[in-house]
């Protein structure tokens, strides 16, 4: 990754903690305010007699309404401060572990499911959203050892939620990683929205700096693959990290 790649990747992603920490303190507020309300309301409520709060019961919000409301907005508090967790690790890795000359296949997996998870948020909860890991885990020899260049997987899974048509009913986002006998695979694929530049492209549209790298550091051990199919944009990343 260019210095200049690695600066505009920063500071966009400061700039959606700030987003996020914004968004987190306007809910507390508001949970604050209805949680204040709440309770002046069960404090006027022990004052009156049984007719007056009859009256007030058949001319205010159900009270079950309003715990709903409290459950909801606490629910994406959480949602908020999960997010932001996940988008601290991002960070992490790019500001530290993408200065790393190589980094282990399970630090880029990992690095691969928080990226995921931060661009998730944008998603409606109805989106077709799949993931996959199919991971070697018991191969930890191959699985902790330094062998890949760090943010190789990161242009094909922002492409797909950059470009993917989040409107259609059939859209979908999948996302495939295999790692077995040092062998990497990504499989990526997303309906395109038609007012993405993708929609245009008969072959990959961007930058070429995966392909450049690929050349680079995995000569003759890599695949990637890239093409468009009844409006469905498919993407096949393949690393051999280790030579036979």
């Amino acid at each position: 990754m260019t210095t200049e790649l690695s600066n505009i990747m920063i500071v966009l992603l400061l700039v959606a903690v700030i987003v996020l920490l914004i968004f987190y303190i306007l809910l507390i507020r508001k949970y604050n305010r209805l949680r204040g309300e709440e309770l002046r309301h069960r404090e006027l409520f022990k004052r009156m007699n049984n007719e007056q709060m009859d009256h007030v019961y058949r001319n205010r919000l159900n009270p079950h309404l309003l715990k709903n409301s409290l459950n909801g907005i606490l629910s994406h508090a959480y949602q908020t401060y999960y997010t932001m967790d996940k988008l601290a690790m991002v960070l992490d890795y790019v500001l530290y572990e993408s200065e790393t000359e190589l980094v282990s296949p399970k630090a880029e997996i990992e690095f691969a499911r928080n990226l995921i998870e931060v661009n998730k948020v944008k998603l409606s909860p109805l989106f077709d959203m799949r993931v996959k890991f199919d991971i070697d885990e018991l191969n930890e020899s191959l699985l902790e050892r330094p062998a890949l260049v760090p943010l190789m997987t990161v242009d094909l899974i922002e492409n797909a939620f950059k470009h993917a048509d989040f409107h259609h009913p059939d859209s979908f986002i999948s996302i495939v990683f295999t790692f077995r006998n040092g062998l990497l695979e990504l499989t990526v694929s997303n309906k395109i929205s038609k007012r993405s530049p993708l929609y245009k492209s008969k072959g990959g549209i961007g930058s070429k700096t995966l392909e450049e790298r690929l050349m680079l550091y995995y000569p003759d051990r890599h695949e990637l693959k890239r093409f468009v199919e009844n409006d469905v944009y498919n993407a096949y990343l393949q690393i051999r990290l280790y030579e036979n």
